[in-house]
């Protein structure tokens, strides 16, 4: 599910001097690309110009930065800090088009001052958000500090995805704005992200054998890249995906947007969350995805009905659940991904088998969703319960991933205890298969 996806700029990947981006030349296309509905053109123009002019600085002589990260429900979480602020936990997001800082308990004590509002685009069939501009920000991350930018500034009642502060498990993003100055390498065997130069993207050992390229197209400050997937009649079809770090699932196709991705069959339905609203969909399995000459297969794949990623003539995304499978490096100024398979790249993927929809809290994983006729339909477990140990394993912000793939795994039950108003509650969940076969539609 793609939750994040926020106003997108062009900024055209070039090499940078260490003080200083392009100019009002690549920002005047910025501003032709922008996607903002009912924006005031002047507040605009002035967002892209600051981005575009804005000036960054290393505090090392590498000129490079090695950061660690953790992750969240498949986000990749980073220490950044915000004017000069305590450090605060902001997601790596390919798919975002600018810098966000979320309305938190951290960043409510940053005092941001407001220049104008804009409205955001996102994925979801609502209305889009009214977000503010927070002008002259200065963001620095390891030895890595960009001065200068204009950030998008969400309130929580713009973001449909947190109901409350405990809900806030991160106080930004970080996106176009790093990725189209910066080479970007995630390790996730070791855990850390790279920070560089462009020009460190062209040494010999990033085109070793075990790293194979990908072109990149970047649209709206954001990649896009050809895939190959197996549809639902067995058959593998080109597709253009967003390559998105900031989306927790696998795969998620928009329907109508490729005459050989028919909606499946054998599914079960979905409703998630997006900056704009819900988004309709049905999960299904695919026998197979192929980045460049990498096969992935049999994995879960969510054909979102209206709503879904379909800018740029793309036909969906590929999230995190797939792209932490690959140590990855994206190099926008030579238009490329470069992959390498991790340890992670044999482990499978499962789709749910138990009807919850759990998001990351304060105090371990909240139950916002139950799927009727599922196993947790019957289990006694309501919307607003907050999960607190899975088979014996506390829940918190680093084992909720854990326990949403043991919730997909072939085991029979799982043993969960939760807190229920004012009650503590432990019972074992049965598991189950979700798909059920339909008539085509």
């Amino acid at each position: 599910m793609k939750t994040h996806c926020i106003t997108r700029t062009t900024q055209p990947a070039s090499n940078h001097s260490p003080t200083k981006t392009n100019g009002w030349r690549h920002a005047a296309t910025a501003l032709l690309m922008f996607l903002c509905a009912g924006c005031q053109p002047l507040d605009m123009a002035r967002f892209v110009y600051d981005n575009a002019v804005s000036s960054y600085s290393w505090t090392s002589p590498q000129q490079q930065t090695t950061v660690p990260f953790t992750l969240i429900d498949n986000h990749i979480i980073l220490p950044v800090q915000v004017n000069g602020s305590e450090t605060m936990s902001f997601v790596l997001d390919s798919g975002a088009g600018a810098t966000v800082v979320m309305d938190s308990r951290k960043t409510r004590s940053l005092a941001l001052q407001s220049s104008s509002q804009i409205t955001v685009s996102g994925v979801g069939t609502g209305p889009d958000p009214v977000a503010n501009i927070v002008r002259d920000t200065r963001l620095t991350l390891g030895s890595l500090q960009l001065e200068g930018q204009s950030v998008v500034h969400l309130p929580i009642d713009s973001v449909p995805f947190f109901i409350d502060l405990d809900d806030v498990y991160f106080d930004g993003v970080i996106g176009a704005p790093f990725f189209s100055r910066f080479t970007v390498a995630i390790d996730y065997d070791l855990m850390q992200v790279t920070f560089s130069e462009p020009a460190t993207a062209q040494d010999d050992e990033t085109l070793a054998s075990d790293w194979h390229s990908i072109p990149l197209e970047i649209q709206g400050g954001v990649p896009y890249l050809a895939a190959e997937l197996t549809n639902t009649d067995g058959e593998l079809v080109a597709v253009r995906l967003l390559a998105d770090t900031g989306a927790r699932g696998a795969v998620l196709l928009s329907h109508g947007t490729h005459q050989g991705l028919p909606l499946p069959t054998a599914y079960f339905e979905t409703m998630s969350q997006g900056l704009s609203g819900d988004i309709a969909g049905r999960m299904t399995m695919s026998d197979s995805l192929v980045l460049g000459n990498y096969p992935l297969e049999v994995l879960p794949v969510d054909y979102a009905l209206a709503g879904g990623e379909d800018e740029s003539n793309s036909n969906g995304l590929v999230g995190n659940e797939v792209l932490r499978r690959f140590n990855l490096i994206f190099d926008y100024h030579n238009e490329r991904l470069l992959l390498s398979p991790n340890q992670l790249f044999t482990e499978p993927m499962f789709a749910d088998r138990s009807g919850l929809q759990i998001r990351p809290h304060q105090l371990g994983g909240i139950i916002r969703q139950i799927a009727p006729g599922s196993g947790a339909s019957d289990s006694g477990l309501q919307v607003g319960d907050i999960i607190t140990t899975f088979n014996t394993t506390p829940v918190s912000m680093h084992t909720i991933g854990e326990l949403k793939r043991a919730l997909a795994s072939d085991a029979a039950s799982i043993e969960l205890c939760w807190h229920s108003d004012l009650r503590s509650e432990c019972a074992d969940l049965t598991l189950a298969s979700r798909f059920r076969n339909h008539e085509s539609t």
